[in-house]
């Protein structure tokens, strides 16, 4: 157990949806007002101007670049962002910078520019997502970047030496991606939390297995752990993420205690297949229906958004939920709950185990950052301005303009060149829930070093004095249980990906509100309707693709 007070799968394809919505999650997040609207409709803010390009040779060239944004809670860069200006006085780049939106409307946003022969010049796809990189590249919609990589030699050395991760971006042998390692964005990001300060009041002790888990949950719901008298609390919350596969990250720990979590079964490689067939997949849907019925769960976790969701666990609704670390306990992040619950208390456990005693959190890849370049920039000729603007991220003034802000103003160095905020105004140092705008891009920067961390996570006092350590957070979700499943990003997504989509998501989600009873004979229907959409081909189709690229033996 780690104590707050002291401290894919990337392609699980689209043919295994059994979510309903999407997310994302990065450095993230907290609960603001303006920014919202800019996230959910994907909000372009182009650079200024610049008098002059002393570094650049010949016109600006205009180059859109599309990311999903480090706080998608957080607003858009102003107009006046420092990036912009330098990036066009020193680079000759005239930056457009539009933040996807996050989940559905995020992919339906890319998939419609696809569909209409208009990609951004630079994007990022989510390793959930890999499906829309094979597809955009059969369109003969994106650029090779092989050629990119001898253009910023040391960015290519840091981050696009691998050739494993490279294949995981090829198609038809060529390569249409960027993909990075895990370093910068980190993995294994995710934990299970509960409120302790409610245990203590209700003079309970964390659970360790399932059964636990709902007993907890219940009182949780039941007996006023906040103590205002009201019935306005739940013992889990969580929201449909769009993870392929299950329902998600935020619901994972519940089939995480049947070895289970996520869309394909890695619990025998011998015997790999689609989750839903092994037996045990029926009995977690089952456990997910329980607590819907007896109503421990919030009703709303069908029609939740992520803003919804971190809103409610940050107002006090919730004794367990499953968050990313720095959505959590970054001080911009914690700055909500710690205002609205002053003596809360936020404690990591370890994911509940089933009756076999297995358990874990969800499943990870150990991969970062993937951006893919379009067709139409590659022929216009941006390839060179593409290769220039990353390599500046890598090091240098762009590293730290992109991850920190602007020194002297943001934050200070020390004199071993540390990141300090000595000094420095709360409300427009680097890492102020204030400050989240300018930061928006700063994935583009972030390559892991120990240095870095220790930054980005830097520890800080709640209203009440005690101490919060993010880095320690996270050393504590790294050390619990997960499933690697990182080969299934190599899974190709099925033709009539649509239709198995479809059919999966409705009946799971008739099954656990109780539309569909839910027994052996129903499931077994629900299994082999599954026939009637294709599904056996592609799940054969996998499990070839597996054993030539060696991980099935």
């Amino acid at each position: 157990m780690f104590n707050l007070k002291k401290g894919w799968t990337g392609l699980l394809v689209a043919g295994l949806m059994l979510a309903l919505l999407l997310a994302a999650c990065g450095d993230s997040t907290a609960t603001t007002t303006s920014a919202t609207t800019a996230a959910s409709s994907g909000t372009t803010v182009a650079g200024q101007a610049a008098t002059s390009q002393p570094n650049a040779s010949g016109p600006a060239v205009d180059l859109n670049v599309w990311m999903y944004a480090s706080a998608p809670e957080g607003a858009a860069p102003p107009a006046d962002w420092e990036v912009y200006k330098t990036i066009k006085e020193k680079l000759g780049i005239n930056l457009k910078f539009t933040m996807i939106p996050q989940g559905a409307d995020g992919d339906t946003k890319v998939s419609a520019l696809a569909a209409s022969n208009d990609l951004p010049d630079v994007f990022e796809l989510q390793n959930r997502n890999r499906a829309l990189l094979f597809k955009f590249a059969e369109q003969g919609l994106l650029g090779e970047t092989a050629k990119l990589l001898p253009m910023m030699p040391e960015r290519t050395k840091l981050r696009y030496s691998d050739e494993s991760l490279k294949n995981l971006d090829t198609y038809n042998g060529k390569v249409y991606g960027l993909q990075e390692p895990a370093k910068g964005q980190l993995y294994r990001r995710y934990g299970l939390f509960i409120r302790q300060d409610w245990l203590d009041k209700l003079s309970l002790k964390a659970p360790t297995t399932l059964d636990e888990f709902m007993a907890v949950a219940k009182a949780f719901t039941e007996k006023d752990p906040d103590g205002n008298g009201k019935n306005d609390t739940y013992g889990f919350g969580g929201f449909l993420d769009g993870s392929p596969g299950g329902m998600g990250v935020y619901f994972d720990p519940i089939f995480g205690a049947f070895g289970l979590p996520g869309a394909w079964d890695f619990s025998d490689m011998s015997k790999f297949g689609a989750s839903y067939k092994n037996p045990n997949y029926q009995k977690a849907v089952q456990a997910f229906q329980q607590m819907n019925q007896t109503k421990v769960l919030d009703p709303d976790w069908p029609t939740l958004k992520l803003d919804d969701f971190r809103a409610r666990w940050k107002q006090g609704k919730y004794g367990m939920f499953v968050e990313d670390f720095c959505a959590l306990s970054c001080k911009a992040n914690y700055k909500d709950f710690d205002t609205n619950n002053p003596k809360g208390s936020l404690v990591l456990i370890a994911p509940p185990k089933g009756p076999d005693g297995k358990n874990a959190v969800s499943t990870f890849s150990a991969t970062g950052l993937n951006l893919i370049v379009s067709k139409k920039a590659m022929d216009a000729g941006k390839g060179p301005a593409i290769a220039k603007l990353l390599e500046w991220a890598n090091s240098g003034e762009g590293y730290y303009l992109l991850g920190f802000g602007k020194e002297g103003v943001n934050y200070k160095k020390d004199a071993s060149g540390g990141i300090s905020v000595e000094g420095i105004d709360a409300k427009v140092v680097y890492n102020s829930k204030e400050q989240q705008p300018i930061l928006q891009m700063k994935w583009l920067a972030y390559s892991g070093t120990d240095q870095e961390l220790n930054a980005r996570y830097a520890a800080f006092q709640t209203g009440n004095g005690r101490t919060i350590d993010p880095l320690q957070v996270y050393k504590g979700t790294t050390a619990t249980a997960y499933v690697d499943a990182t080969a299934a990003q190599l899974i190709q997504p099925a033709a009539n990906s649509a239709d198995i989509n479809r059919y999966v998501s409705e009946n799971l989600v008739q099954f656990i509100l109780g539309q569909k009873p839910l027994n052996d004979a129903s499931w077994k229907t629900y299994v082999d309707g599954l026939n009637g959409v294709g599904f056996a081909d592609y799940e054969k189709s996998a499990i070839q693709t597996l054993k030539t690229s060696g991980f099935i033996k």
